[in-house]
C-alpha cells in the first residue's frame, strides 16, 4: 500500500497568477526586422489655443479635403515609394467630429487604383489593427517598380472637420541596397524643404529660422534581423 502523508494546507486552493499579471502591465513595443522601417502617414486637425501660439488652427471644411503627411519629414502626401520596397499598412485610426471619407490612391494616375482606408461619421473613433492590411504587395510582389503613394481624408459632414487620422506602416527593402542616411523635410511654417539625417527629429529651418520636430522610426529596427 502507498504510504499516508498528513500535508499541511495552504492559501486558499487558487492558481498563482502573479507573473502573469505582472507581465501584462508591459506593453509590447514594435521591433523591426534590418529591413523594415516604420512609416506613420497622419493628420492632427486642430482649432489652435492662444496659450500655445506656435499650434496653428488647421482644419477641413464642409465639402473640403485634405492629404495626409508623412511624420518623418512633414511633407504632404503623395510620396514615392522606391524600386525594391513594399509598404504595408498594419493599422488604421481616426477620431473626428465631422463625417468623413478616408482614401488611399496608389499609382492613381497610372492605373487608377483607389482604397476605401475608412467611413466614419461625426463624433465617434475608430481603431483597427490587422484587419485590414493594404500593400503594394497586391500589386506588386517582388517591389520590381516605383509606386505613388497618397492618402486624402473627405470632409463630408456639414461644418468644420476637426479630429485626427494616422495609419501605421511598415516599409520593407526587398533585395535592395542599404537604408538611406537622409531624409527631405518641409518646415510647416513656410514649407522650406532641406535636407537632414535620416535621425534628426529637431529640424532648425534654413529658410524662416523657425524650429519643429519630425519622427525618427529608424531606432525600432532590429539590427542584424
Amino acid at each position: 500500500m502507498a504510504e499516508i502523508f498528513v500535508v499541511e494546507t495552504r492559501g486558499i486552493g487558487k492558481p498563482d497568477y502573479t507573473r502573469e499579471v505582472s507581465s501584462a502591465k508591459e506593453r509590447a513595443g514594435i521591433v523591426l526586422k534590418e529591413n523594415q522601417h516604420f512609416r506613420v502617414f497622419a493628420s492632427d486637425w486642430v482649432t489652435g489655443d492662444p496659450i500655445y501660439p506656435l499650434v496653428t488652427g488647421y482644419t477641413i471644411p464642409a465639402g473640403g479635403s485634405r492629404h495626409m503627411r508623412d511624420s518623418d519629414t512633414g511633407a504632404l502626401l503623395p510620396i514615392i515609394i522606391p524600386q525594391g520596397h513594399t509598404l504595408t499598412i498594419i493599422s488604421v485610426a481616426y477620431s473626428v467630429t465631422q463625417d468623413i471619407l478616408v482614401y488611399g490612391y496608389l499609382d492613381a494616375l497610372t492605373f487608377g487604383v483607389c482604397v476605401n482606408l475608412g467611413v466614419l461619421g461625426g463624433g465617434q473613433s475608430s481603431y483597427e489593427n490587422k484587419l485590414r492590411e493594404v500593400s503594394t504587395v497586391w500589386y506588386d510582389p517582388t517591389a520590381a517598380f516605383p509606386h505613388t503613394w497618397d492618402v486624402i481624408t473627405y470632409n463630408k459632414g456639414g461644418g468644420d472637420l476637426y479630429g485626427g487620422a494616422a495609419l501605421l506602416c511598415v516599409e520593407e527593402a526587398v533585395g535592395t541596397p542599404p537604408w538611406s542616411t537622409t531624409k527631405e523635410c518641409v518646415c510647416p511654417y513656410c514649407d522650406h524643404k532641406q535636407i537632414e539625417p535620416v535621425s534628426a527629429t529637431r529640424i532648425t529651418c534654413q529658410g524662416c529660422g523657425k524650429e519643429y520636430m519630425v519622427t525618427n522610426f529608424a531606432s525600432l529596427r532590429e539590427l542584424g534581423g
